[in-house]
């Protein structure tokens, strides 16, 4: 049995163990078009007399038909995921959503890396920071489970009547008042990681930045007054090394550090470290708290050239201690949702 062909034993199969549960549903092919390279193939579930559908990922379960496990174990455990979303469908409807002000208080906000995201990216209003681009979301519903949420699209944003800067002011007032941003010393995270295990301040000279919640957190950077009151934090310039779409590093630039090295650094946390979905960018950032300026880190070394010559003596850098930990570096612990509820909400 190929893909196919499972997709359509199982089109087939799921309205009689669901005929209890749901009632009298539709079920169709869909093409799910998703940031961070999680676009798939699937179907969609359709309850009569709804306006919201579910949307089910099948090949995961086509790779356990492959590995041996039982079609009709397979077919189970689809309805029981199935039975699940709808039991705990959102309050929220189709038509609250086409009504901004009863949008706005729920809107949030998440960073992702332009590269690999340029299609979906041309469909949906965002912000760029250098080539990292803020995108905009609605929570629909936050239970035991997790948080669903939609992605606002172009066609979202003209409905709603706004213009995308207002959007941007909105999303970003609220998500700093709903999820404030928050600064720890990487002592603090690894006193965290380890159960309580302190090490003195100075072994880590860099500084975690997410939110409270620690979900989709790397996009405090956009929050008002996060650089001024992180320059302040560093005492002055600092790097910006992105470890993940829930949460960055800091580093202050008076250490010293090698742009080219820390950029080897990140990517191979990435390649090694990080999971495809969560990641956010190969490359490091830069905050100048005289210029108010938030750039690539070649491109700010690249206009600090022209005004003096680059300090070569990288003898107090925390390069080895980052390499010595990168395990560290690449476990901030986040609250990562369950794989069955990191999805879009299907509208």
């Amino acid at each position: 049995m190929d893909y196919k062909d499972f997709v359509e034993k199982v089109k087939a199969d799921l309205p009689e163990l669901l005929a209890d549960t749901m009632g009298h549903f539709f079920v169709s092919d869909t093409q799910v078009d998703k940031l961070q390279g999680l676009s798939y193939e699937g179907i969609k579930i359709v309850p009569e007399n709804s306006t919201m559908s579910i949307t089910l990922d099948l090949y995961p379960y086509f790779e356990m038909l492959e590995d041996n496990v039982s079609y009709d174990s397979i077919l189970s455990w689809i309805a029981g995921k199935t039975t699940e979303a709808y039991e705990n469908r959102p309050a929220i409807s189709v038509e609250d959503l086409t009504d901004y002000e009863t949008v706005k208080p729920r809107l949030s906000i998440l960073l992702i890396g332009q590269e690999g995201n340029e299609e979906r990216l041309k469909q949906i209003p965002h912000h760029p920071m250098e080539d990292l681009a803020l995108v905009y979301r609605i929570r629909i519903q936050e239970n035991e489970y997790g948080t669903a949420t939609a992605l606002i699209t172009n066609a979202m944003l003209h409905q709603f009547g706004v213009t995308p800067e207002q959007l941007h002011q909105d999303a970003l007032e609220v998500a700093a008042a709903e999820n404030p941003f928050a600064i720890k010393t990487m002592s603090e995270i690894f006193a965290e990681l380890t159960g309580g295990m302190l090490i003195p301040e100075d072994t880590f000279p860099m500084y975690v930045a997410s939110n409270e919640s620690r979900i989709n957190g790397a996009g405090v950077i956009a929050y008002p007054n996060f650089m001024e009151t992180a320059a302040e934090r560093l005492s002055g310039n600092f790097y910006i090394l992105p470890s993940s779409i829930h949460d960055v590093i800091l580093l202050p630039e008076n250490d010293a550090h090698s742009v080219k090295e820390l950029q080897e650094m990140v990517q191979e946390i990435n390649t090694s470290q990080v999971a495809p979905e969560d990641r956010l960018s190969d490359h490091v950032y830069h905050y100048d708290c005289q210029s108010k300026v938030f750039e690539r880190a070649d491109r700010y070394e690249a206009r600090k050239q022209g005004k003096d010559a680059r300090v070569e003596n990288e003898s107090n850098s925390v390069l080895d201690t980052l390499r010595g930990h990168k395990e560290v570096c690449a476990a901030i612990p986040h609250k990562p949702l369950p794989a069955h509820r990191r999805e879009e909400a299907a509208l």
